[in-house]
């Protein structure tokens, strides 16, 4: 069956710009495959005129690398204060490792090997805050999720760090705090171990087409899990030694 793709991108623009949020795409233009999915969401971005920052890179289920755009207008530097709004509902928050170009990285056909890949790359830490279009982020299917750019609402960025590659990122000692309590404590926790090994795999799915800018930037996923915050919360997130993220919701 051939989607609706256009009828998915009006639903999603119209959640995304204040109006009513669906508990799913309607079967006629609901996604099927990742493909499928990142389709429509190309199509979202160009509907939003949103200008495109960075990406939040991860893999499906069967290892396909997938990817969700990350609006520069979203994007707030260390310490960051949001207002509490629809905006960002759900108002999830996880403590990651980014990375961003430094230097452009031409589109090509044969893979970039991963020193090539580090050598154009500074590390820093960041906190995304996860929001959704659809009116219960837990209960929408995954490839709705995808589709709706994996979810992202903005990105709180650290300070880079130009000697990351003397750090054993998969080892760092993480913790969180809320306004002041820790609720976790602890060594690593990313899902592949290696925060590079998703952007490797994310450049390595769109090298052939594209050409990666520099100041663009790739987040890698959590260490932290997927933490809920609330209003009049003080969220911090720190990498110990390496650097830390705050974020203030009004």
């Amino acid at each position: 069956m051939t989607i609706n793709c256009e009828q998915a991108v009006q639903i999603l623009s119209e959640a995304a710009r204040g109006g009513a949020r669906p508990s799913e795409l309607p079967a006629s233009c609901r996604p099927s495959s990742v493909a499928e999915a990142l389709t429509i969401q190309d199509l979202l971005v160009v509907r939003l005129s949103g200008e495109v920052a960075g990406w939040k890179v991860g893999t499906d289920p069967l290892g396909l690398a997938l990817w969700g755009a990350i609006f520069a207008a979203d994007c707030f530097a260390s310490p960051a204060q949001i207002t509490d709004g629809d905006q960002w509902k759900p108002l999830g928050v996880e403590g990651e490792i980014a990375f961003r170009f430094e230097r452009d990285l031409p589109c090509r056909a044969d893979l970039y090997t991963r020193s090539e890949i580090e050598e154009v790359l500074v590390a820093f830490p960041a906190m995304e805050i996860v929001s959704s279009r659809f009116a219960d982020y837990r209960q929408a299917p995954f490839l709705d999720r995808v589709a709706d750019r994996v979810s992202n609402g903005g990105m709180v960025i650290g300070t880079p760090r130009p000697d990351w590659r003397s750090f054993d990122l998969a080892h760092l000692r993480v913790t969180l705090d809320i306004d002041g309590t820790e609720k976790l404590n602890q060594i690593g926790g990313h899902p592949k171990v290696d925060p590079l090994l998703p952007a490797v795999d994310f450049i390595h799915a769109r090298q052939a087409e594209k050409t990666f800018r520099a100041g663009q930037f790739m987040t890698t996923g959590t260490f932290t899990g997927l933490i809920f915050g609330k209003s009049d919360q003080c969220i911090t997130v720190d990498f110990q030694g390496f650097g830390a993220v705050k974020l203030t919701i009004g």
